[in-house]
């Protein structure tokens, strides 16, 4: 998904905070139920939501499943040290659909891969899979044996600082 640049974003204000943390909490309520928690119309909130996607605040509306459900029964993170850019080494991984999240870090492992298959025996057939992507030089995986707590991304308090930058940015707008 290609995500707007960040200058031209509107900065979410309480209203659309509120919106926001209520849907990552039930992505099902309706517009009605929406607009009763922020005393807006329906139509209001619709074009809020709109904006907020337009922009990339709100990336991509998706269901939680259980994983276990469809016999990915092992999630692993693997870290990767690569001899390449980890821009050249994204056309494989995104091939690759066990992966469910890469990202580019600091240290060793230039990538860390969240990774979900059917078992040990899979986990290792994608590890020497990785292993053969030209550039890849090694490998380290950790096992999740029970995951603790999942939760959304949880949104800082309003802070002074996005407040005058919104103030700011009003400002400039006039």
């Amino acid at each position: 998904m290609m995500i707007p640049d960040r200058t031209d974003r509107t900065i979410p204000d309480k209203t659309d905070r509120t919106l926001i943390v209520a849907l990552q909490k039930n992505a099902q309520l309706r517009l009605e139920d929406l607009a009763k928690l922020v005393h807006m119309v329906p139509s209001s909130v619709h074009e809020r939501l709109r904006r907020l996607t337009s922009e990339g605040v709100i990336r991509g509306w998706t269901i939680n499943i259980d994983a276990d459900a469809f016999g990915l029964n092992v999630l692993a993170y693997i870290g990767v040290r690569a001899s390449k850019p980890c821009s050249k080494l994204m056309p494989a991984m995104e091939s690759i659909a066990a992966i469910e999240e890469c990202h580019s870090v600091a240290g060793e492992n230039g990538l860390l891969l969240k990774v979900r298959v059917e078992s040990t025996a899979a986990l290792l057939e994608l590890v020497e899979r990785l292993r053969q992507i030209p550039g890849v030089e090694g490998t380290e995986s950790s096992i999740v044996l029970k995951t603790q707590f999942d939760r959304p991304t949880p949104l800082p308090e309003m802070i002074p600082s996005i407040e005058s930058a919104r103030q700011r940015r009003a400002e400039r707008d006039r």
